[in-house]
């Protein structure tokens, strides 16, 4: 079977969705070292008298011209778009001073630098300039008031408002608590009308700080005479009343600042001012015109967190395009020491100008950061219809950027692109920013960063292409059984299948020899927008495929050939176009079989149900037999060596009445078989099925059909081996589980049980060596006896265990146990134990191994001893016979425990010990003929139910069994028998 895929493409810029600031061909421009080129940085065009483009960077440390050569005035400088990186040039302004009223050493020319944008005007600011009195006097002051430089967008003072006179602390009452530490220009911003400048004064009024908004470039309508509007402060321009700042001292309200339209009512004109020293957790104002020279405060959002400088930076953006201006806000000194966050961004989604109740979200960074030191409205950079933000990092690590994108919701909170400055060799990099304007003339915002390591990186921004696709099979999607852009087209089959480790189930015909049998490449030439081209490919289906069930699922992927660039960097050399991911550059489609025996609704529902039970059954037989029950089976070991389990699948509707409802065909239908360790897998029998076995037969999978239709029963058998079963086993469980790839949510394992009785046809024979002993000579007393010699005549026993039965793994807790009779009831000696051991079985030790020769008498050297002249017949049956026994009370026995290993066939255990002649010779007036019994018993330590050989049930824990005369004795678990002399 083949199938066709057709893939039609066409070409659209703009709508894209992805961040696309390009790192490959960024321009560097570096400065004096020391000079802080880069604290500021700001985008500008010129279009009079001849159009340009350039990056404006502040050098608040650089050094001063003329007479202030050695003095370090900060600089403001251009730089052109090209590849040099030390081609900025120094704009010609504050080369003169009056030291009699004014200085400029350290005045930090540069720490702010703004642009209107396109053909409008620049400010930059020294916050830190001086105005002198009485100089040279004992009584001489110095008040930093600070300074502005406005500037036409040649960079020259062209008008009446350009020019550095932009200094409107100066002639009012000085002191720290008046005017005296003004520092105006440590912030400033154009509004969006372009009719205003705002400046940042934070050191005014004990550094409560205030904001000063003037009318400013809009000459026309000063020509007009329009003097009327402003200028306006916090504190009225007019009255400087103090009272009026809603923050306390030490607030520093104009730290940042900016402004729009739409933030607290449509239309309306709102100003933004941050104090990040407000009530020591930070503060930003929202501020309005009142009449003609106060701005009056709207509302106040407070920090979080003491310390954290809230406010520390401000930008306004309309992130999710619902005409409503958002707040972003830096907290660069944020700190969670459990969660390591270094620095804050919130950002204030605006709901229809309502601040009251705002719920930020916020933005973290990593520890020390100081994440947020700068926010930055950077336009749209993607032209997606959403503002994007830049947010300064310039501590972690050499420095971060980082770009996060609007949305519908808001805000994406992952960063869309994370700029760095190790990438760069910049160090602090990111504690500037400027973006929005388009530099490079391709319709996108580019962005500037700077840093405090003496150099700025320009980022240009790719175009965006958005890739419209449509994708066609033939047949149908059932199988019975003006730039030109290359695009590169990868086709993928049976990608979902892939992904969970599946074999494939189709081959691309076509393809080249190095690509896989799934996937195939194509390139197709997009020309221009809005011009359609396709391309198909052909895939055929492998034969005897199992799945018939999951479609074919199909990814194409579309990405834009990379073009040749020139390893030198040239802005003049249009940046490659990157694909938008608004919409994935990945389009999925699927091809589904056409399902017989799955209902009306094309939805295979089984219905499939397990039964089982144990059983036998003959090699040469299909008769199988059952396992008895005792609620479960029950199974027995003797000369069994497997066990057959019986399993039995349907397929049949839940409910007859309702047959549409489940009980379709099962597709690819298997039974999983886990294994316990005593069993393993041994075969199979059965029609229509299949079962295969891992290596160590502890797992098999035995298929079923595919599909097992509906009504369908199956039945089939599986051969376990026993031969892993130890005497320990009580049950066997084997785990069934059965699978399909039909829709049936409710299969779950089934636990097959049976337990085991353990038959143990072990029977226990004896004999003695010698068979009969005589004793005679003189009685000698314990203490005076050295060797065993002196002790008494030498005896040994051998008792042999057999296994009639199948050899098991282990016998475990079974034991060979001998009462051996040691004494007579008065503590006289009888039989003094000396040796044991198994033979073949080194490794095996009784216990106690203590009462083995307890007096350590040691072994002659002569042989056996030398027999009396008056011995006495034991079998003379004129004399007066006694049997020793531990049962009766005419000896007492110690209990010796063997236990008994792994065996097949039998154990041979011997006993060696020493008749203790002194005690019979001390009885023999009364007794000439004793009988003296051994009893062994085979008992096992364990709760199973156990058999005899003879087939009657005995044993458990503990032991059955009677005496063995004389060591000699037969039987099996729980019955011992036998007989001696």
């Amino acid at each position: 079977l083949f199938k066709a895929l057709v893939l039609c493409l066409s070409l659209s810029h703009s709508r894209g969705g992805w961040f696309n600031l390009d790192t490959s061909m960024t321009l560097i421009k570096e400065g004096e070292k020391g000079s802080f080129f880069g604290f500021s940085v700001a985008l500008h065009q010129q279009l009079t008298p001849e159009p340009h483009s350039w990056i404006l960077v502040g050098a608040p440390r650089d050094r001063g011209l003329g007479l202030m050569r050695r003095q370090r005035t900060g600089a403001l400088y251009r730089c052109p778009i090209t590849g040099e990186e030390f081609d900025c040039e120094r704009v010609d302004i504050d080369g003169d001073v009056n030291l009699d009223r004014e200085s400029k050493d350290n005045q930090w020319l540069g720490v702010t630098v703004k642009s209107q944008g396109i053909g409008g005007k620049v400010v930059t600011c020294a916050h830190l300039y001086e105005l002198r009195q009485r100089v040279g006097l004992p009584s001489e002051t110095r008040d930093p008031i600070g300074r502005c430089y406005v500037l036409s967008e040649d960079l020259t003072e062209r008008d009446d408002l350009d020019g550095g006179e932009w200094k409107f602390c100066e002639g009012r009452p000085q002191g720290h608590e008046q005017f005296g530490f003004c520092q105006q220009g440590l912030s400033a911003a154009f509004t969006p009308d372009n009719n205003f400048i705002m400046f940042g004064a934070p050191g005014t009024y004990n550094w409560k700080g205030m904001v000063m908004r003037v009318q400013l470039l809009n000459q026309t309508l000063l020509d007009l005479g329009f003097y009327d509007d402003g200028p306006y402060e916090v504190a009225d321009e007019k009255q400087l009343n103090a009272q009026l700042i809603p923050v306390p001292y030490h607030s520093y309200l104009g730290f940042s600042v900016d402004s729009a339209n739409d933030i607290t009512s449509h239309g309306e004109l709102t100003f933004v001012a941050g104090a990040p020293r407000a009530n020591h957790t930070g503060a930003v104002v929202l501020l309005r015109k009142d009449n003609m020279y106060r701005l009056v405060p709207q509302h106040i959002l407070w920090g979080e967190e003491l310390g954290s400088s809230f406010g520390y930076s401000v930008a306004t953006a309309d992130l999710n395009s619902d005409g409503w201006t958002d707040l972003i806000v830096g907290a660069p000194n944020y700190f969670d020491r459990k969660t390591e966050i270094g620095g804050a961004v919130y950002i204030f989604l605006n709901r229809f100008g309502n601040w009251e109740y705002a719920q930020p979200i916020r933005l973290n960074g990593t520890h020390d950061s100081m994440f947020g030191l700068t926010v930055n409205n950077v336009g749209d950079l993607d032209r997606d219809g959403y503002d994007d933000i830049a947010v300064g990092a310039p501590f972690d690590g050499d420095g971060k950027v980082f770009i996060y994108r609007g949305s519908s919701s808001g805000i994406d909170t992952k960063p869309a692109q994370i700029l760095e400055g190790v990438k760069e060799g910049v160090k602090r990099f990111g504690y500037s920013i400027s973006g929005g304007l388009d530099i490079d003339g391709n319709l996108y915002p580019d962005l500037a960063v700077g840093s405090l390591g003496d150099k700025m990186v320009l980022y240009r921004s790719r175009p965006v292409i958005h890739v419209t696709r449509d994708v066609s099979i033939e047949p149908q999607h059932y199988i019975d059984l003006e730039q030109h852009n290359s695009l590169v087209l990868l086709f993928e089959a049976d990608t979902e299948r892939r992904k969970l480790g599946l074999p494939h189930r189709v081959s691309f015909l076509g393809r080249s020899a190095q690509e896989a049998e799934y996937t195939h490449t194509d390139e197709v030439e997009l020309k221009g927008q809005h011009h359609p081209a396709c391309r198909s490919a052909t895939f055929q289906l492998h034969e005897n495929i199992r799945d018939k069930l999951r479609p074919i699922a199909l990814a194409i992927t579309h990405t834009i050939r990379p073009p040749m660039l020139s390893s030198d960097t040239n802005p003049e050399e249009q940046l490659p176009p990157v694909l938008g991911v608004a919409t994935s550059n990945t389009l999925h489609s699927e091809v589904n079989f056409l399902r017989e025996g799955c209902g009306d609704d094309n939805i295979c529902q089984s219905n499939l149900k397990l039964t089982y039970q144990f059983g036998t059954r003959p090699i040469t037989s299909d008769l199988f037999t059952p396992l008895p029950k005792l609620e479960v089976s029950v199974f027995s070991l003797s000369d069994q060596r497997s066990v057959v389990l019986e399993v039995t699948v349907t397929n049949m509707p839940s409910e007859p009445l309702y047959p549409e409802k489940d009980g379709d065909d099962a597709h690819a239908a298997q039974v999983l078989v886990t294994l316990p360790d005593t069993l393993s897998y041994s075969g199979f029998r059965g029609q229509q099925v299949v079962c295969q076995a891992n290596q160590n037969g502890s797992q098999a999978e035995c298929e079923l059909g595919n599909p097992l239709k509906r009504d369908s029963i199956l039945k089939f058998y599986i051969i376990l081996s026993t031969s892993a079963i130890t005497i320990e086993t009580t049950e066997l469980t084997v785990n069934l589980l059965l699978a399909t790839i039909s829709e049936q949510p409710d299969l779950a394992p089934v636990t097959a049980v049976a337990k085991v009785v353990i038959e143990l046809p072990l029977a226990v024979s004896g004999v003695a060596r010698p068979h009969q002993l005589f004793f005679s000579g003189a009685v000698k007393g314990e203490s005076a006896m050295e060797t065993l010699d002196d002790v008494g005549s030498a005896l040994e026993f051998e008792f042999t265990v057999t296994n009639t039965g199948p050899s098991l793994q282990t016998l475990g807790s079974a034991f060979l146990n001998i009462m051996w009779p040691h004494e007579l009831s008065n503590g006289k000696w009888l039989l003094y134990p000396t040796a044991f051991h198994f033979k073949g079985h080194p490794e095996t030790h009784c216990r106690p191994h203590t009462s083995l020769n307890p007096r350590k008498f040691s072994h002659s050297r002569r042989g056996v001893v030398n027999q009396m002249s008056d011995s006495v017949d034991l079998y003379s049956r004129n004399k007066f016979q006694t049997i020793r026994d531990c049962l009766l009370g005419s000896a007492r026995c110690m209990l010796f425990q063997c236990p008994l290993l792994s065996f097949s066939g039998s154990a041979v255990l011997k006993i060696q010990g020493r008749l203790w002649n002194s005690t019979f010779l001390e009885v023999k007036h009364h007794v000439t003929y004793h009988i003296v019994l051994i009893k062994t018993t085979v008992p096992i330590m364990q709760c199973i139910t156990c058999r005899e050989g003879g087939g009657r049930e005995g044993g458990g824990m503990g032991d059955r069994g009677r005496e063995g005369r004389w060591g000699r004795g037969d039987g099996g678990i729980g019955r011992r028998e036998g007989d001696g002399g």
